[in-house]
């Protein structure tokens, strides 16, 4: 594979110009694209490298025989819930989600879906196959946002008063309008502009909500990654919470405002707040890979209709089948003008450790292994080991080329951790 290139469930990824080019992106779009004969979904996010991307992605797609329904600027989650209500066969996706502005990524949909890990195999396995070029498709250029609300849930948001940071991304002119027509009063940041260097959502980087929440100047406040599938929320008076409490809120709700088999799968890098949320209202939990396709294909095996990852990705399948920070912000609204927020999650005890780290796998197993040598360990998804409430989640990153360390406990664990790795 190319250099500084990262080909995984999460879509083909890398720095622009560095990785990333022209070449990689038409080489990769016509191995997707000659897999159809049909009609094809086309978005993107707020990138500055977004157009140019897109416009090479459309011909490939037009020179395959395929019609093109173009979306331009549009959140993933509104993306693949459009492909399913007008049942096109699959799209590209041009955004890096959360990485920093120079990245970008092509998302490979199938379907409704991102691409699954047998998916990924099979456009790996066309990359150097001849194209027949002969047949040529059209292209149509969409407003989604009629289309994708006329389907959404019409919740009665009256009276609330949202506060809405968009980083400057996709789901700007896509969340607001739909808290207007639901009633709600709207104040919005980072409505158009540059990504921020970091757009990753994190309580520290909505400082402007944090404290409209706590002068009670707003009743709930939500900032978005660049293509809308994590969020993270606040409460009036509480001020912002962490991702992982945003994805226990909105599992909460969700299981609480639709009928939903009482089961659910969670990534392995979650939080138990959302394990105990889920299990207070009779839900078995099952823990499975990180990527939403891998939860999203577990789910399915289990018949379950709810899932979600802990950095703010709730997975309502019946709704859209991924990571979904648009349904998320509006359910947890909902759940907060029901008075039904759980005070529990609000003030979770324990504490999640992040670390991003340059070496290889064995290295950080072996720094490891006198602290967790003991613990019970599955290893479906790199090493997870777990002792009670207190557990350490270690794999290689599926968009970054570094091995992530996500763990949460009790204080003491966490520091031997951070001395071991740090």
């Amino acid at each position: 594979m190319e250099s500084n290139l990262k080909f995984s469930v999460s879509g083909l990824r890398g720095i622009v110009g560095k990785g990333l080019g022209a070449g990689e992106v038409i080489r990769y779009s016509l191995a997707f694209s000659s897999l159809f004969s049909g009609n094809l979904a086309l978005g993107r996010d707020t990138r500055k490298s977004g157009g140019w991307i897109k416009a090479l992605v459309e011909g490939t797609f037009i020179s395959t025989g395929n019609n093109v329904y173009d979306f331009d600027i549009i959140p993933t989650p509104a993306f693949l819930r459009l492909i399913g209500i007008l049942k096109l066969d699959g799209g590209i996706m041009v955004s890096a989600s959360h990485n920093p502005p120079e990245w970008n990524a092509l998302k490979f949909a199938f379907g409704d879906k991102l691409s699954s890990e047998e998916e990924v195999k099979r456009i790996q396995g066309n990359l150097d196959r001849d194209v027949n070029l002969g047949k040529f498709g059209r292209a149509f250029r969409l407003n989604g946002f009629p289309i994708y609300f006329a389907h959404f849930p019409k919740f009665d948001l009256s009276g609330l008063r949202v506060a809405l940071d968009f980083q400057n991304g996709a789901t700007a002119g896509w969340v607001d309008e739909i808290f207007k027509n639901l009633g709600a009063e709207v104040i919005t940041f980072r409505y158009s502009g540059d990504l921020p260097e970091n757009p990753e959502p994190s309580r520290e980087k909505f400082e402007i909500l944090n404290n409209l929440l706590k002068e009670g100047k707003a009743d709930v406040a939500f900032g978005f990654d660049p293509d809308g599938d994590r969020v993270i929320c606040g409460i009036r008076g509480f001020g912002m919470l962490s991702e992982e409490q945003t994805t226990a809120l909105a599992l909460y709700s969700c299981a609480k405002n639709f009928e939903i088999p009482r089961k659910a799968v969670l990534n392995f890098s979650t939080s138990i707040i959302s394990e105990r949320v889920l299990e207070g209202l009779g839900f078995e939990v099952v823990r499975w890979k990180v990527g939403e396709p891998n939860i999203v294909k577990k789910m399915e095996e289990l018949g379950a209709k709810l899932g979600g990852e802990g950095n703010g990705g709730l997975i309502y399948y019946d709704f859209t089948k991924g990571r979904d920070g648009i349904l998320a912000s509006v359910l947890i609204a909902k759940s907060y003008k029901d008075g039904d927020i759980p005070e529990d999650v609000l003030k979770y005890p324990f504490e999640m450790l992040k670390i991003k780290f340059e070496g290889e796998l064995e290295e950080v197993l072996r720094k490891v292994e006198g602290l967790v040598g003991n613990w019970e360990v599955s290893e479906v998804d790199g090493y997870y080991y777990r002792n009670g409430e207190n557990w350490v989640h270690i794999r290689p990153s599926n968009t970054e080329p570094v091995i992530r360390v996500v763990a949460e406990g009790e204080r003491g664990f966490l520091d031997n951790l951070i001395r071991l790795l740090v």
